[in-house]
């Protein structure tokens, strides 16, 4: 049998009743141990987070919905000056018991991947926990917008001299001759 990895973000099921239906709700707070976004913009490691929690125990396992904010942090696309943004998320998925999922994943035939990564993320532990790890990042990554800007009318950085526009004197720009008539620059002096 697959050892199943400890949880980075344990949530102890204890309390949950077994029969389908019963639910319970947690408003937690978590620390989370790595970055969770984009190479452009993530939530960074050490941030805490405060989440409400429903768990629903159903008959393959838990459906556990997780809502919350954060602060991610990034580098604008346009300036590269630091930006920040506040994103809300909530993402609801199912926690299969171990014996409920082995019993998914011999129904399915050898080629198929559906339930893949079913067996170490999405499982409820022997101990009754589950990881919200998986599900935090499932919630936030698509939060995160496509192109990070710090502002939405950035002006981005000057092509010449590489400062930002936006701290740059008004009319900024320089004088520049099209290297076809370079030639032509001295002609009348």
């Amino acid at each position: 049998m697959k050892q199943v990895k400890k949880a980075a973000i344990p949530l102890d099921l204890a309390g949950l009743g077994s029969a389908e239906g019963d639910s319970k709700s947690w408003r937690v707070q978590v620390e989370l141990p790595a970055a969770i976004g984009t190479e452009d913009m993530a939530v960074p490691a050490g941030e805490t987070l405060d989440l409400q929690v429903l768990a629903v125990a159903i008959s393959e396992g838990v459906s556990i919905s997780v809502s919350g904010q954060a602060r991610t942090q990034g580098e604008c696309v346009r300036c590269l000056e630091a930006a920040e943004k506040v994103i809300d998320f909530s993402l609801s998925r199912v926690y299969y018991y171990p014996d409920e999922l082995a019993h998914l994943l011999n129904e399915v035939s050898d080629d198929s991947n559906m339930y893949a990564e079913l067996d170490e993320v999405y499982q409820v532990c022997p101990d009754s926990r589950v990881d919200l790890e998986p599900l935090l990042i499932d919630a936030i990554v698509p939060q995160i917008p496509y192109s990070v800007l710090c502002s939405p009318d950035c002006p981005g950085l000057c092509p010449d001299c590489g400062i930002a526009l936006a701290h740059a004197e008004a009319g900024h720009h320089h004088e520049k001759i099209d290297p076809r008539w370079s030639a032509l620059k001295g002609i009348f002096d």
